[in-house]
Parts: structure tokens; C-alpha cells; sequence
């Protein structure tokens, strides 16, 4: 299954994975911690960095695009290496950047829509309910991980809740209809 256009669907190495499937209960926002300034906080970093770590994410996304790295199934998804832990319940998203809670380093607001719309997508397709949206510092007991942000993650549930409701009920049905 694919969520976005052929051409954004770069798959990781099957090292990057773990072999099964699971069943998506929750989507974990993930930054993807990249220090080498705002011209490589791309998709394309990410998918590279992710290989040679052999890490995992199901998405990527920057200002530009979003990338789908692990395959997608209509009641299962590919087990990716995202959160320790969640990683058998979760789809994981990857946005390019770090630090989102300081001002001058916030992801671009293209970002953020595409990170939204993508998260809704991913809500109504998997039946994830809204409250099963998390920030990565909250499903890491250990308090190592503050990815995406409390601030940041307190606005995106703001306009996730506003994108939502955006949708008329004739638009959401064609979207149920449409899988």
C-alpha cells in the first residue's frame, strides 16, 4: 500500500526492519536529530542516515514531500526500529530537524501540513483514535527523548484538531469509500 505518489516511496534495506508485521494501534512524531543545518533537513538525509544505522521509520518528511520507507497493508504494517518499546503498535513518523521547540529551529509550516494531513490519513485509514497521536519523549520511559517537543507537539494536535474538523462528512465519506 502506498500513501503517497510512486516516485516518494523509497524502501529501506530489509536489514533497517524486522521481518514481521503488526498491527498499528498508535502513531509516534518522531525529529530525525539532524545537526547539519536547515539545507539537509531533507528526506532524503533521513532515508540515508536511517540505512546506515539500520534504523527504521515508516515515514519521512520535510518542506518538500513526504517519503514512505516501509511497506504499508491494509490492517498491518511493516515493524520498524522508531520507538523502543512501541515499535510492535506504532507507525512511525519522521520529521526532517531537531530541537522544534526552539523558535528559529520550529519546522517549516509545509512541513508541518504535510506531517498533519499525512498523520489524518494514517488515523482514518488504521482506525487510530486522536489520543493515540504521540510525541516520541512521550513513550520513552527512560526521559532520554524530547522528539518532536511538548510545545511543538501541544500545536500539532491544535491543527491536526483543526484540520479534521476542516473535512466536510460528504469529503470524509469518500475518503472511507475510497478504501
Amino acid at each position: 500500500m502506498y500513501f503517497v505518489p510512486l516516485e516518494n516511496y523509497r524502501e529501506l534495506p530489509a536489514d533497517c526492519y524486522a521481518p514481521d508485521l503488526i498491527t498499528p494501534r498508535e502513531i509516534i512524531l518522531h525529529w530525525d536529530g539532524n545537526r547539519n543545518g536547515r539545507e539537509l533537513w531533507k528526506v532524503a538525509v533521513t532515508y540515508e542516515t536511517l540505512a546506515f544505522l539500520n534504523q527504521s521509520v515508516h515515514f519521512a518528511v520535510d518542506d518538500k514531500r513526504v517519503l514512505q520507507m516501509l511497506p504499508m497493508f491494509r490492517r498491518t504494517v511493516q515493524h520498524s526500529y522508531g520507538a523502543l518499546g512501541f515499535n510492535d503498535v506504532a507507525v512511525n513518523i519522521e520529521m526532517a530537524g531537531r530541537e522544534f521547540d526552539q523558535p528559529e529551529l520550529a519546522p517549516a509550516p509545509e512541513q508541518v501540513r504535510l506531517t498533519v494531513a499525512l498523520t489524518s490519513l494514517l488515523m482514518d485509514y488504521y482506525a487510530i483514535p486522536f489520543e493515540r497521536v504521540v510525541g516520541h519523549f512521550e513513550r520513552d520511559d527512560r526521559g532520554l527523548k524530547k522528539d518532536p517537543g511538548e510545545k511543538f507537539m501541544a500545536e500539532f494536535r491544535l491543527k491536526l484538531i483543526e484540520y479534521r474538523a476542516s473535512r466536510s462528512p460528504i469529503k470524509q465519506q469518500l475518503i472511507a469509500d475510497s478504501y
